[in-house]
């Protein structure tokens, strides 16, 4: 089990009264932001928090984390999703671009909505060498 139905009710709730898709607090554009909505995942509805950054910044907080970190360990879009140990669902995810702004938030919720084959861990998008 994932989520408690009461969590993924009162988001709804939530999003129906601000008459929106997600929620995001983060002021854009921003290389890092936080946003939080519905979406499925072994066919489940489940609440995404996703963390959404570009790789760039990915780099700078890895780096800071494990200083003998190699750059190179951020060179492909990915997306990561994290199962805590209250079944609650995280994603990190991690784009090649300058900033985020709304459309990259939701063509990435967009995305995670479409994508099928979502399992917990990391998967990679495009050659390395792009």
């Amino acid at each position: 089990m994932y989520q408690k139905y009461q969590q993924i009710d009162a988001f709804k709730t939530q999003l129906q009264k601000l008459g929106a898709d997600y929620v995001c607090n983060t002021s854009l554009p921003a290389t890092v932001v936080c946003v939080s909505f519905l979406g499925s995942f072994q066919e489940q509805v489940v609440l995404w928090s996703m963390t959404l950054a570009t790789l760039e910044q990915w780099r700078s907080i890895d780096s800071k984390k494990i200083p003998e970190i190699k750059s190179e360990l951020f060179n492909r879009p990915f997306i990561e999703i994290i199962q805590g140990q209250d079944g609650d669902l995280s994603l990190k995810v991690g784009l090649d671009l300058d900033v985020i702004d709304e459309p990259v938030i939701k063509k990435s919720i967009i995305m995670m909505r479409n994508y099928k084959r979502l399992v917990i861990g990391k998967i990679e998008f495009g050659s390395l060498y792009t």
